[in-house]
């Protein structure tokens, strides 16, 4: 088992492009009646493909039909993505979080709701 493996527990994905690049990491922080919040963090642009294969997965297995996201507003790269996959923002928390020195926004980005 790698470090990597190791590190990783249920409900936690490596993200991989078609090159078999690391990308990213997605956790399923929690799921009910349809809807999943996870976390995410991107270590590329442009990871969008296989970040939506990760959701479709979810949906796929679990019938989800309605994601939510927590980033700090300064996760530019997560939140330029989300919105290239139709996440738009549903709420911001100002000034909440104390990150490096400074206060940040907490931003909830959710996507197209599914279900209905």
């Amino acid at each position: 088992m790698s470090e990597l493996d190791s590190a990783l527990g249920d409900g936690d994905f490596v993200v991989f492009n078609e090159k078999k690049t690391k990308v990213g990491f997605v956790r399923i922080k929690a799921m009910f009646e349809g809807i999943a919040y996870l976390d995410i963090h991107l270590l590329h642009d442009f990871a969008d493909s296989p970040l939506q294969a990760v959701m479709s997965w979810l949906s796929e297995h679990y019938h989800l039909g309605k994601y939510y996201i927590q980033l700090l507003s300064n996760e530019q790269r997560e939140i330029d993505c989300l919105a290239r996959l139709g996440f738009t923002e549903e709420a911001r928390l100002g000034k909440q979080l104390f990150v490096e020195g400074a206060y940040c926004d907490l931003l909830m980005m959710g996507s197209e709701d599914n279900r209905v």
